[in-house]
């Protein structure tokens, strides 16, 4: 008997103290739940409480190979988000959700080109970065502070950090127009010099339409990581050049000695010189238009050729254009049968090295269709594949028809066939067949 009374005055403090623990975690599990309930909900409360909306500074790999941008946001619902991007000529609206995983998260669920592009294969964000990861963005985001002065977000994927500071009035119009006007701007310049304190020229390593210099007097390689801002360029850390520490610089506008102006610090010690557009990349970075009247003779063999093959299928050409279409970089567009069929062709748009006005094209082969048509290899082997021979593995000379600078009009020459030859313009032409 007194060996049972001991055994059991043994068991009964172990049996309370698990019947406790087991009473501790039910409710550390209530007051987690609880906690990410009120999280979430702080965060809807304060995401839709200004109404004015939120502005971000976004750098969308954790490293800034690809330069930042500015994003505005308007939660206008539980459910839907106005956004505007310097990157994005235009505002969208889509869906959104802040949702229970790590903690809360703001996921951009509904496709909205303004932050989805960070996170879009480099396949199809225009290629900037690799084919698969592109520029390594995030559209969810750990909340990690939400308050009225500020909601703090760290991406899920790349740890990037975001601040998202409240604006006021009517700010989200304003300025989200002001910051595409200036990186508009900006983006019409692919090369860029510097000219130092003693008034030296220097070609400054640039690859648009990444937002990251070199200094060409710096050999340690130090990428320079930049956003376009209406007064100039901000700069995501301090920079030093020509002696001068500085995180960002003014725009001048343009003069006689400067045509298109330039990027100083404040006391105009150098200057970052935006130049002319050299033809080749000006052709590759826009979208130019076609006609069967401005192909040269080789060149309309083929189109006619194309022309009976759709005809026998029953498709019309309404437009045919080559270049950076659709946020796509080095693609033919073709519209048909009243744009009720459309897609895209990619090819290899390709600068060649040493020049400034020779460019080698060559066919990729992937293909896009239009939101809400059809396309697809049927279309392209019922004629569509003709437009591309006399343009495939070619490589042209690009003549100016107009301006020196960012021309309306090119010439394109084929360096081995004289009479291949196309004449491009940025403005639309429909029914090419007969123009």
């Amino acid at each position: 008997m007194k060996l049972k009374h001991i055994i059991f005055t043994f068991l009964l403090p172990v049996l309370l103290i698990t019947s406790c623990k087991r009473e501790q975690d039910r409710i550390f599990e209530e007051n987690a739940s609880v906690r990410m309930t009120e999280a979430i909900a702080n965060a809807y409360e304060v995401l839709q409480g200004n109404e004015a909306g939120w502005v971000m500074t976004y750098y969308p790999s954790d490293n800034q190979e690809f330069g930042g941008y500015t994003i505005f946001t308007k939660f206008i619902s539980n459910a839907q988000v106005t956004m505007v991007s310097d990157a994005i000529e235009s505002s969208e609206t889509s869906t959104y959700s802040v949702i229970h995983d790590t903690g809360p998260v703001l996921s951009f669920n509904g496709y909205n080109k303004a932050i989805h592009w960070f996170s879009e294969p480099g396949m199809d964000n225009g290629r900037i970065g690799a084919d698969d990861t592109g520029m390594k963005g995030d559209f969810e985001f750990i909340v990690l502070k939400a308050t009225a002065d500020s909601v703090v977000l760290k991406g899920k994927k790349s740890g990037t950090e975001v601040v998202m500071l409240p604006l006021s009035g009517d700010e989200f119009e304003q300025q989200g127009e002001a910051y595409q006007e200036a990186a508009s701007q900006f983006s019409e310049f692919g090369v860029f010099k510097l000219e130092d304190a003693s008034g030296e020229l220097l070609d400054m390593p640039y690859s648009s339409p990444i937002r990251v210099f070199r200094n060409p007097k710096d050999n340690s390689g130090n990428e320079m990581s930049f956003r376009v801002i209406p007064s100039g360029l901000e700069f995501y850390a301090e920079q030093e050049m020509e002696g001068v520490r500085f995180k960002t610089l003014k725009f001048v506008e343009p003069t006689t000695a400067y045509p298109y102006g330039y990027y100083t610090d404040d006391n105009t010690t150098f200057k970052i010189v935006p130049d002319v557009t050299p033809l080749n990349l000006w052709f590759i970075s826009n979208e130019w238009y076609m006609a069967y009247s401005k192909v040269g003779s080789t060149g309309q063999i083929y189109w006619d050729r194309a022309r009976t093959a759709l005809e026998s299928n029953g498709l019309q050409l309404n437009e045919f254009s080559i270049g950076s279409i659709a946020g796509l970089s080095g693609v033919t567009s073709y519209l048909l049968n009243n744009y009720t069929v459309g897609g895209l062709i990619t090819h290899n748009l390709v600068p060649v090295p040493g020049t400034t006005d020779q460019v080698r094209i060559s066919l990729a082969g992937s293909i896009y269709t239009y939101t809400g048509m059809t396309f697809g290899v049927a279309y392209w082997n019922a004629g569509l594949n003709q437009f591309t021979t006399p343009f495939n593995n070619r490589t042209f000379v690009i003549t100016t028809l107009d301006a020196l600078d960012r021309p309306k009009s090119i010439l394109l020459t084929d360096t081995q066939i004289p009479t291949n030859t196309f004449e491009l313009t940025l403005d639309a032409i429909t029914d090419p067949f007969n123009n």
